[in-house]
């Protein structure tokens, strides 16, 4: 912890700025719009899932549970931390598929918000973020697992794969993104959200 005060004090950070987090406009497990930079000015956790999916994405969701019990443990949670989870099989996950899915995992929906959308527009979404999903030989989706952490300015900050995403680090990497946020950080961006799907 002495060498990341340190790395403050002559106004370095030891976490890289990976370049800035792709524009991110799709619906929520409630069925309303949802654009991630109505989150800025807070650190945001942003994974990639599917509901049907038996390999990665339970054992990913079921460590950032543990992750978000640290945040709140911290202080952390809701105010200053959320998390957002993108499917990768919007054709199959729905918003209510979605919150069956939270609920499934006793997601707080205060503060982690599941999104979805037409498969055109998610692909997109996909795509921009480096992430791609492809039906494998035994018929189900193969994909790379990866979470990624976004400052309160928007930018990409570190890449977790699944050994790496634990509760400690994810809270550490939190706290020095937010005692950065006073820097050049624009407000929270405020939009109405309107109801699109069913």
């Amino acid at each position: 912890m002495a060498w990341v005060a340190m790395l403050f004090v002559l106004g370095a950070s030891p976490l890289a700025d990976i370049g800035p987090a792709p524009a991110t406009r799709l619906v929520d497990e409630r069925g309303a719009r949802f654009a991630l930079d109505e989150l800025r000015g807070k650190a945001v956790v942003v994974s990639f899932v599917y509901t049907t999916c038996t390999g990665s994405c339970p054992a990913t969701t079921q460590r950032l549970r543990l992750v978000a019990k640290a945040l709140r443990d911290e202080g952390l949670w809701g105010e200053q931390v959320h998390f957002v989870s993108i499917t990768l099989d919007p054709t199959r996950d729905r918003p209510e598929v979605l919150a069956d899915y939270a609920r499934l995992y006793k997601a707080d929906l205060g503060a982690w918000h599941f999104l979805t959308g037409p498969p055109a527009q998610v692909a997109d979404v996909i795509a921009a973020w480096g992430m791609w999903a492809k039906v494998g030989p035994s018929g189900v989706l193969d994909h790379p697992s990866r979470v990624f952490l976004v400052d309160p300015r928007g930018r990409q900050r570190e890449i977790y794969n699944l050994e790496f995403l634990t509760p400690k680090a994810v809270v550490q990497d939190a706290k020095t993104v937010l005692r950065e946020k006073h820097v050049d950080a624009p407000p929270p961006v405020q939009r109405e959200r309107a109801e699109v799907m069913p």
